[in-house]
C-alpha cells in the first residue's frame, strides 16, 4: 500500500468519527490527499490563500522538488517571505510563487506566466535544485547586463539581500533578485 492511500484511508477513518464528514465523500482520493498536505504547507502561504492572493485551484503548490518552499527576506525589508514551487492546472507548466511578508502581491514566475526581466521568454521554471544565498555574498561569474541594478557581464556582483539561486547540477545556475520594487533574472554560473 502507497504512503498516499494510507494517508487518505487514515483521514477516512478519522474524519468518519466527526459530525460533517458527508461533504468529504464527495472528494476524490487525490482531494483529500491535497487537502490533508495543504494543513502543513508555511503559514504565509496559507495567508495569502484565505487573503484571495494565491489560488491553489489554478497553481496547486508542486511538492516534487525538496524542500518546496523557502523562506528567507528576498526584499529586504527585515521580514521573512517565502516563496514555493507551483504548477499550472491541467499542464506540466513549473513555476514559482513570492510572496512577501506584506501580503500585498503575488509574484508568480513561470508555470505559463513570465519570468523576471533578464530571464528571456520562458514561461516556465525548471530546475535540478534551488537555495537561498546569503546577503554579500559574491558572485563571481555574472552572466548577462542589467545596467539598472549593477549587474555586468564578467564583474564580480555583491548580493545586497537574500536571493533565490536555481540550479542545473553540474551546470548553470541563476538567480531572481529584488531591486528597484521588483524581480530581475540573472546567470550566476554558465
Amino acid at each position: 500500500m502507497s504512503r498516499k492511500t494510507f494517508a487518505v484511508i487514515l483521514a477516512l477513518l478519522i474524519l468518519s468519527s466527526f459530525v460533517g464528514f458527508s461533504p468529504l465523500v464527495q472528494l476524490t482520493a487525490d482531494e483529500i490527499y491535497e487537502h490533508m498536505l495543504s494543513r502543513i504547507d508555511p503559514l504565509l502561504l496559507r495567508q495569502a490563500e484565505k487573503k484571495g492572493l494565491y489560488d491553489r485551484e489554478e497553481f496547486p503548490v508542486l511538492r516534487d522538488i525538496n524542500p518546496f518552499f523557502i523562506r528567507g527576506d528576498f526584499n529586504g525589508d527585515g521580514e521573512m517571505d517565502l516563496a514555493f514551487w507551483v504548477k499550472k492546472k491541467d499542464s506540466d507548466l513549473q513555476g514559482v510563487t513570492i510572496i512577501h511578508s506584506t501580503l500585498d502581491t503575488l509574484y508568480l514566475f513561470g508555470a505559463g506566466r513570465p519570468r523576471p526581466p533578464g530571464g528571456g521568454n520562458s514561461v516556465k521554471v525548471s530546475v535540478d535544485a534551488w537555495h537561498l544565498l546569503p546577503p554579500g555574498y559574491v558572485g563571481n561569474h555574472i552572466y548577462g547586463n542589467i545596467p539598472e541594478i549593477g549587474v555586468v557581464e564578467g564583474r564580480p556582483f555583491t548580493f545586497e539581500r537574500e536571493t533565490l539561486e536555481f540550479l542545473y547540477l553540474g551546470k548553470s545556475a541563476f538567480v531572481f533578485y529584488w531591486a528597484k520594487g521588483q524581480y530581475w533574472e540573472f546567470w550566476t554560473a554558465d
